[in-house]
């Protein structure tokens, strides 16, 4: 069987008896710079009717711009090939059937009252990848206040559910070019949770394993910022004080400025780096170094606007640190903090 179109996501063949049988027997997804896609794949047929079901899903597609109308996505052929040039039959001129959406999104059964709208059957020990399955399960919240994330690196690609709340598609089966996952972490607002009963529902595309997946909490230690001369200013409301004589005597700072906060229940405890000048690694680096340029009191500064604070923030400016180290080169400020808990015995606890 063959099939062609644009960011074609899974392929059915549904055998009609006396009992339904699905079996997906294909699957195929476009990329960036090439949306379309073909599936190639034996097939085996009953004698008499059989039915061929198509899941198909395009994104990102465009919404404005010219010629709309010549954007072509979608389904462009599908043919059934045999040996016998006579029984091989082209489907792209066929009527097709077509719905929107999944039966399991139109009862909703990613919510408490939908999912008893459907009868669920328990997966046991089986590991076995289940493609376009849904699943669920029900787990109690972690105590404390650190973030939470859901590990769905044992699965393929699909779309999550906690207590009716989408925290979003996945695609954990994508790998980047060092061989790893895109991405494996999903993070679960504790604002969606109950104490205990917590609904989580998968569907899962391409199939994994639901067995291994895992809720961790996420301690948050090290906060760090960075910023450049071309980096916007912060997005704030812009304040305008007038005097009676109606001049303008005050406005928001339009500044870049490297803004820290720790997590619920942390202070900033300690400055681990800090360089306004040219400093080379940024956030994205463990450990980043200073540069040629480098003013001898940036550490000051900032101690003395984020130690012991919840959050702080500090203007890439000339002014916060009183002079201008190297006149002449792009100025960047880099700063890496570590938290720690506050708590009664915290030096800090009384500036907060």
């Amino acid at each position: 069987m063959k099939i062609v179109g644009h960011v074609l996501l899974s392929l059915f063949v549904v055998v009609f008896a006396v009992i339904i049988v699905m079996k997906v027997v294909g699957s195929a997804h476009g990329s960036h710079d090439n949306g379309s896609c073909t599936i190639e794949t034996s097939i085996l047929l009953n004698n008499g009717m059989n039915n061929v079901s198509l899941l198909s899903v395009m994104v990102g597609l465009p919404d404005s711009g010219a010629y709309l109308e010549r954007r072509v996505t979608g389904l462009q052929k599908v043919m059934i090939q045999s040996k016998d040039k006579a029984d091989s039959q082209d489907f792209t001129d066929y009527s097709w059937g077509y719905n929107v959406g999944l039966l399991g999104e139109q009862l909703q059964i990613y919510n408490d009252e939908g999912s008893n709208k459907v009868q669920w059957s328990n997966i046991g020990n089986s590991t076995q990848p289940l493609p376009l399955t849904w699943y669920k399960t029900t787990f109690n919240a972690p105590s404390g206040d650190d973030p939470l994330v859901l590990n769905l690196g044992t699965m393929g690609k699909g779309e999550a559910w906690v207590n009716g709340q989408s925290i979003g598609r996945y695609w954990s089966s994508f790998l980047i070019p060092n061989g790893n996952s895109s991405q494996t972490l999903y993070h679960v607002p504790r604002s969606f949770l109950k104490p205990s009963g917590n609904l989580l529902l998968l569907l899962e595309e391409f199939g994994g394993d639901p067995l291994r997946i895992t809720l961790e909490t996420v301690s948050i230690s090290r906060v760090c910022g960075y910023v450049t001369e071309s980096h916007l200013f912060p997005v704030t409301p812009r304040v305008e004080l007038m005097s009676n004589r109606g001049r303008l005597t005050g406005q928001h700072d339009r500044r870049p400025k490297v803004q820290l906060q720790c997590p619920p229940g942390k202070v900033i405890s300690k400055i681990v780096f800090a360089s306004f000048g040219n400093p080379s690694g940024g956030c994205e680096s463990e450990n980043p170094i200073l540069g040629s340029c480098h003013s001898s009191n940036t550490r000051v500064v900032v101690e003395g606007a984020c130690l012991g604070k919840k959050l702080c923030s500090i203007s890439l400016s000339n002014r916060s640190f009183d002079r201008d180290p190297c006149p002449g080169i792009s100025k960047a400020l880099s700063v890496v903090v570590e938290c720690i808990s506050k708590d009664l015995d915290d030096p800090w606890s009384n500036l907060i």
